[in-house]
């Protein structure tokens, strides 16, 4: 009978049994699979000075994780975790299946940071549109002065 290891499963390819000797610190080598699950993540969120407004559930997310893994845990856009950062180190074991996490609204300062490159996408195509918008005017205005020469 092999020996079996909480959170991992023993596969059949380890030796039938084993044999010992007299010596006082010996190595068995076992070969596990670690189980996979489902994860399901609850953001709820809270009030700034750290009080719950009504639990109010904010997002739900899930992925498949191994006993084991360490998983990085990301916040919904616009939110943090109510010590302030957007990421979160996870460690799955056995019994992990729902985790809640509490966040807040990222101040106002903070959410433009986070959609800076959105806003910066945003403007440089309407720099484009002006400018096409633009030359073809002049485009146009030229066409006319050579048409009437």
């Amino acid at each position: 009978m092999n020996a079996s290891i909480v959170g991992y499963d023993t596969l059949k390819n380890n030796p039938k049994s084993y044999i010992f000797t007299k010596k006082y610190n010996q190595t068995i080598n076992l070969k596990v699979k670690p189980h996979t699950k489902y994860v399901t993540l609850y953001f709820n969120q809270v009030d700034y000075d750290g009080k719950h407004k009504k639990l109010t559930l904010y997002a739900t997310m899930y992925f498949l994780a191994m006993t084991g893994q360490t998983a990085t845990i990301q916040t919904p856009a616009g939110f943090t975790f109510k010590d302030g950062s957007t990421v979160r180190k996870l460690d799955i074991k056995e019994d992990t299946g729902e985790v809640l996490h509490e966040v807040k609204k990222a101040p106002v300062k903070q959410q433009i940071k986070i959609y800076r490159g959105y806003y910066l996408l945003g403007i440089i195509m309407v720099v484009f549109v002006v400018l096409d918008v633009l030359l073809a005017w002049i485009g146009s205005f030229f066409e006319k002065r050579k048409q009437e020469e």
